[in-house]
């Protein structure tokens, strides 16, 4: 993890998780820096464009599963294409409205996913993302 504050990428197509997401990170956590990009692609692309600077890369991507364009598991596939040099530092969580077992087994089918979580984002769980 680099120095100084910690540095999230949302993705999430729900307006209303992201500002709730947004304000529960800003309160638990020391001055994060936080994008938010709304679909998988937005996200791929905002990956892409760091990705030649992998201190720019976020530390953390808190990824929804249910979204259009590009949901969370199209995401997923399409990194792992992708992957560049610091992508393997970046941790990702997956973070679902719908925490089905068939989404936890299959969240674990992919080696860059850390773990599951529903929402909404609480203490709990901030603590358990933001532990490295």
């Amino acid at each position: 993890m680099r120095n100084g504050p910690i540095h999230i990428l949302l993705v999430d197509d729900d307006e209303v998780t992201n500002f709730l997401s947004q304000e529960m990170l800003k309160l638990f956590l020391d001055k994060p820096v936080i994008h938010i990009t709304s679909n998988g692609q937005e996200a791929i692309d905002y990956l892409q464009a760091r990705s030649g600077e992998p201190d720019q890369l976020p530390d953390i991507v808190l990824l929804d599963i249910n979204m259009p364009i590009m949901d969370g598991w199209d995401f997923l596939a399409e990194l792992e294409k992708i992957r560049k040099p610091g992508f393997e530092r970046v941790k990702i969580y997956m973070f679902t409205s719908s925490v089905y077992y068939e989404d936890i087994d299959r969240a674990k089918t992919y080696a860059t996913v850390q773990d599951i979580f529903s929402k909404p984002l609480d203490e709990e769980k901030i603590r358990a993302i933001t532990r490295f």
